[in-house]
């Protein structure tokens, strides 16, 4: 039988300490906010605004339309301006002023007119393959767009398959959208794991631990208590960096906020559970603080489904992703900011972070020693 009388005196000696500790309230609220910013701008992979200058040898009618594809196109590109000559354009790639140059031939129009093939060249800023590639198919799709506008406009109406794609989910396929999002999925682990890993250790540290020992506290009581606190440090957070996902990175979310707000909660309960469970095996801050954030960090990142599909990973990987709770919250991320919350899912995905969080306070009160 849990006394509340003694959960809130813990609850309220650690309040006193946090207030009176200035570099450790800095910390607990300004780290996931850091750690929003930085991996939610770092981590977008979306190619756009592409800078880049044309070198229209022709100058002619259907050279300039050429051009023009590529200039209206300002989600993908950015226009620097037209260059005379292919060293010139070199000389911006090489400078890192430019990614990529357009050099129209010569006698461009004529030979289009004359059912003849002709080159147009691309030079791509290559040190960054997965960049590079990303825009040489942007390139081919313009280049094949007016193909078929120049098919149409000679009479030819036999333009063989149109492929009409339509996006089911992230409708702007903007990967700011994922990472941004996703970022909660790091910040509500992270964070509140490494927090609630030295709450019990700092007593340990101190000595006051012994205070503990002697007391009628029971060990749930103090477990339940130190939780408490952190969930209630990191509920605030939460907050925080919901409102900067929809005003700062203005990601969408399509879901029912009091049933992600949920979904959070229990993913709290994880993440401090899991930091207490590993508070109750070492003995300094130091070890407590890195075997936290590399416990936390790898199945955060790597096995989560934030960076490589899950479903696209070797049976091994496969297998591993299922065993942190990671992977279903961010499951309960996407399913709440881009595709709208399938109930069915929802009850799943919560309902096996409720046994993860089962599992984890259970054994962290077995293993907490009271020793009276």
């Amino acid at each position: 039988m849990l006394r509340l009388k003694k959960i809130k005196a813990i609850y309220k000696k650690e309040f006193k300490e946090l207030k009176r500790d200035k570099i450790s309230r800095i910390m607990v609220f300004m780290m996931p906010i850091m750690i929003m910013i930085v991996f939610g701008y770092g981590m977008a992979l979306d190619v756009e605004k592409i800078p880049f200058v044309i070198l229209d040898e022709d100058n002619s009618v259907l050279s300039r339309e050429l051009a023009y594809k590529f200039i209206e196109n300002t989600r993908y590109y950015r226009l620097i301006g037209a260059v005379s000559s292919q060293k010139e354009g070199l000389k911006l790639i090489d400078k890192g002023k430019i990614r990529m140059m357009i050099v129209i031939p010569y006698g461009f129009e004529k030979r289009l007119k004359s059912n003849k093939p002709v080159n147009v060249q691309i030079f791509e800023d290559g040190i960054f393959p997965y960049r590079a590639s990303v825009s040489v198919s942007y390139s081919n799709i313009i280049a094949n767009n007016f193909n078929i506008d120049l098919l149409s406009a000679n009479g030819n109406k036999n333009q063989g398959i149109d492929i009409r794609t339509r996006y089911w989910f992230n409708e702007d396929i903007r990967q700011k959208n994922v990472t941004a999002s996703g970022v909660l999925l790091i910040a509500l682990f992270i964070g509140p794991a490494i927090f609630s890993s030295l709450l019990i250790v700092k007593e340990k540290e101190y000595g006051s631990i012994y205070n503990i020992y002697t007391s009628s506290i029971n060990k749930a009581e103090f477990i339940i208590a130190k939780q408490l606190f952190a969930m209630s440090i990191f509920f605030v957070n939460f907050f925080i960096l919901f409102a900067m996902t929809i005003l700062l990175f203005n990601v969408p979310f399509k879901g029912s906020f009091i049933l992600f707000l949920l979904a959070a909660i229990i993913y709290l309960l994880v993440s401090t559970s899991l930091g207490i469970l590993i508070s109750t095996f070492v003995m300094t801050q130091v070890t407590a603080v890195v075997g936290t954030a590399i416990i936390c960090i790898i199945p955060s990142i790597l096995y989560s489904g934030y960076i490589t599909p899950v479903s696209s990973m070797t049976n091994e990987a496969y297998f591993i992703a299922h065993i942190f709770p990671n992977y279903y919250f961010f499951n309960l991320i996407k399913m709440s900011y881009l595709k709208g919350l399938s109930l069915i899912s929802y009850i799943k995905n919560i309902a096996i972070l409720l046994v993860f969080y089962l599992i984890f306070i259970s054994v962290a009160i077995y293993r907490f020693r009271k020793y009276e």
